[in-house]
């Protein structure tokens, strides 16, 4: 028996465009970029044009951003277009069902869309110097980072950054 069954899960790298056809019906469009199984060096993708018909579908992938993970299900879809003489074809997957699976904000576009705006970066703790060594008032000392730490996978692992004490002779 022969099947035509597509379930992809990627990353969306930029909004979904819905169009409305003549017939009444909506079509959304988008693209998703997966990740092929890692062989050797560096990271390969595929970007794979998605389309779909389903007004449920389409409806949820207007709430998608750009970098939200997303899950699809459908076939895969040979598309002709152009003249007679001119004939161009593509394949796309035709969605039936979708789903977000993950949110990543990176940006917030402003009303000027060609501008990014950073997210703002999550809180992240504040280390205190209160449990450094106190000077006595008349000398002044300064405190000075001893090299670079070992690399921390998470800030709650890292611990505080080892200190060392520096007498600077006051001006006289």
């Amino acid at each position: 028996m022969d099947r035509n069954e597509v379930t992809l899960v990627g990353r969306l790298p930029e909004a979904v465009k819905v169009r409305s056809l003549q017939s009444g019906s909506t079509l959304g469009a988008w693209r998703l970029i997966v990740r092929r199984q890692h062989r050797g060096r560096g990271t390969r993708v595929d970007t794979i044009p998605c389309v779909s018909f389903e007004p449920d579908v389409v409806a949820a992938a207007t709430d998608w951003l750009p970098n939200d993970v997303v899950e699809v299900m459908g076939a895969l879809r040979r598309r002709w277009w152009g003249s007679e003489g001119a004939k161009s074809s593509g394949y796309e997957v035709e969605v039936r069902s979708a789903r977000r699976l993950e949110r990543r904000i990176t940006t917030v576009l402003t009303d000027d869309e060609s501008v990014p705006v950073p997210a703002p970066a999550p809180p992240r703790p504040v280390r205190s110097l209160l449990h450094a060594e106190s000077a006595p008032a008349e000398e002044e000392k300064t405190l000075r980072l001893l090299g670079p730490g070992p690399a921390y996978t998470t800030e709650e692992s890292m611990p505080a950054p080892v200190l060392q004490c520096v007498e600077v002779p006051s001006p006289r």
